[in-house]
Formats: structure tokens, sequence, C-alpha cells
């Protein structure tokens, strides 16, 4: 009897050794900007093993470390690791153990590369001192200074003093846009008292070709209808329908003999058309 209670109790301890999983990472002293690798295996009697990248922050400014990049096997998963501050850490690795969730009981040791003898900046660097000839020249060069910016200060004052003479030739007009002369004629036609259809698609063409010349930043002028509809749908997000109504439009109208006249009225209509689907 006692023979199966010690049979028993060593197949428990045995049971529990291996049911725990193996943490391992490289044998040495580790130090701040070193990249180690950090292996966990388990065996069927723990589950939902789980160690995810990222940087981890002791407060809210640096990581003080970060999971690279993180390898998953059956059993066994493998990271890779960098440190950036020195201290003792325990990676966020969970997993479940009959049951009940536990955590990574490895303690990680990272030490700083600094020894502590490092030289200050003020043991390198002696304080500067002026004495003998060189407070002379530092007084010298103080009053040379000011004097320069005594006298930079008075032909300043000189000149705002002087009257300013406005030469009407320095000024040059504003240069107007191509689109802008071609509008302005388009609504004078707009407002002749006979207006030719033809003529007004014609006058509605060229000026649609100038106003995308400019925003687009190349030459339409000589493009066919076809082709500068082409770009229009290529380029814009104007409708295919709005597209294809304006292409037989003009079609219909600048490629016939039609020389029929129409109303103020209804050339406006047609203007408005076309300015709502294509410049509004």
């Amino acid at each position: 009897m006692a023979k199966l209670v010690y049979i028993f109790i060593l197949s428990a301890f045995l049971f529990s050794i291996f049911a725990t999983p193996k943490e391992t990472i490289p044998s040495g002293e580790i130090f701040v900007g070193d990249t180690i690798q950090y292996n966990i295996e388990w065996d069927m009697s723990v589950s939902d093993v789980s160690l995810e990248e990222g940087k981890f922050y002791e407060d809210h400014t640096l990581p003080t470390f970060e999971i690279q990049t993180v390898k998953k096997d059956k059993n066994k998963i493998s990271a890779s690791i960098i440190f950036f501050v020195p201290g003792d850490y325990y990676l966020p690795v969970k997993w479940k153990e009959d049951g009940k969730e536990t955590n990574s009981k490895l303690k990680i040791s990272v030490l700083s590369n600094l020894t502590g003898a490092e030289t200050e900046i003020e043991d390198i660097e002696p304080p500067i001192q002026f004495s003998g000839p060189y407070v002379l020249r530092l007084i010298g060069l103080i009053a040379f200074t000011i004097l320069n910016l005594y006298i930079l200060y008075a032909l300043y004052l000189y000149w705002k003093s002087k009257p300013k003479i406005i030469d009407a030739l320095w000024e040059k007009p504003p240069k107007l846009l191509e689109s802008t002369k071609r509008l302005h004629l388009l609504e004078q036609y707009l407002n002749s008292e006979t207006i030719n259809e033809k003529e007004l698609t014609f006058r509605i063409s060229n000026y649609l070709k100038e106003v995308y010349s400019e925003k687009f930043e190349e030459n339409l002028l000589g493009t066919t209808d076809s082709e500068f509809l082409a770009i229009l749908h290529d380029k814009t997000h104007i409708p295919d329908s709005s597209i294809r109504d304006l292409r037989l439009y003009f079609r219909d109208l600048k490629y016939n003999l039609n020389t029929n006249s129409i109303s103020k009225e209804d050339a406006t209509i047609i203007w408005n058309r076309i300015k709502k689907d294509f410049l509004l």
C-alpha cells in the first residue's frame, strides 16, 4: 500500500513538472539594446498560450522593451525581443494550466551599458575665461557691434522718413486668365439679339477646353470633342450620362449645316445646363 502511495505521489510530481511550460532565453548577461530569442514549449495539458507583438511601457513616455516578432508552432512559441531600459522584466506570456490562467514566471534581468565612470560635459569643456588682452578685444568687439547696429538703425530711420514715389510703370496690371476672357466673350454672345446655335456650341466647347487646360495644366484646345470628353471621363467625376449627352449635342450641331437661330432664353437654358454639369 505504501508503495502505491509513493508511486502516485511521484507520478503527480513528475506530471506537474512536465505540465508546466518550459521558458528559455540565451545564457549570459543581457544589456540594453540587445535582441534576445525567447522560447516557450508545452505539452498537451497546457492550452491557450499567448504572446503578442508590440511595444510595452512602464509609463506613457518611452517603451521599456519591444516584442518584434512572434513565431507560433503547435507546441512552441519563439519571439525576438529588444530591451530599451535596464531592469527586471516578466514577459506578457499567458496560458491555461488545468483550467487556471497562469502568467510567465521567468524573470529577465537587463543591465545598463553605462559604467558610471563616463565624463560629464563640464569635465570636457573648460569654462570660458577672459583675461589680459582678451578683455580688451572683447570690449572692442562689443563696441564695434553696437556701432554697426546704430548705423543700420539710423539708415533705416532715414529711409523711412523719405517720401515714397511709386512709378506706375512698375505696377504691372494683373493678367487675366484666357478662360476668363473666353467666358466674357461667351456671356456677351448670350446677350446678342441673334444667336446661332451652331456658333454657340463652338464657343461653349472652346471655353470648356480652356478651363480644363488650366485645371489639368495641359493644352486641350487642339483635341477633338471626343478626345476632350474622353479625358474628362478619365480625370473627373462627371457622370457618364452628362458626358454622353454633351458628345451627342456637339456632334449633332457642330458638324452639320444647321444655321438655325435660337432665342436668348433658350441659349441661356442650354448654357446653364452645361455649366451645371461641367463647371459647378
